[in-house]
């Protein structure tokens, strides 16, 4: 078991960013499977991300466990494999943003610092205002 874990996570790792959960999901429609088990897949990654949005303000994983769920659902749903690629190349064009803003200045460092805790008090604000408002 723990060599074909290793073996999906190689083929993943290799596949192109932007391509790698839709070629996850051809990849795993291709596989013999029984309709049941496909089925219990679709409702575990939804109740596990869905879950994880409700109770991602309480401490524990967070967010993590929410890209797990869709990771599940994106192995069984075409729709989620597409947000999950789209996703993906956009948050790494952001995370390029922001280490090239980080490593300019002085400047760049305190403007991503001072936008960070903005965000964050934005999110703590809203989740306030969805849980005791």
């Amino acid at each position: 078991m723990i060599k074909s874990l290793k073996g999906h996570w190689e083929e993943f790792k290799e596949s192109k960013p932007g391509e790698r959960f839709k070629d996850r999901y051809h990849r795993r429609q291709q596989e013999p499977g029984h309709i049941v088990k496909r089925v219990v897949l679709v409702i575990f990654g939804a109740i596990l991300a869905v879950g994880s949005l409700v109770t991602a303000p309480l401490p524990g994983p967070g967010f993590a466990t929410v890209f797990l769920g869709l990771a599940i659902l994106a192995g069984e749903l075409l729709p989620a494999a597409r947000l999950l690629d789209w996703s993906e190349v956009r948050l790494r064009l952001l995370w390029q943003f922001v280490t090239d803003v980080w490593r300019t200045s002085l400047f760049g460092k305190i403007s991503l610092v001072v936008i960070a805790a903005i965000l964050a008090s934005g999110f703590a604000y809203f989740v306030y205002l969805l849980l005791f408002a």
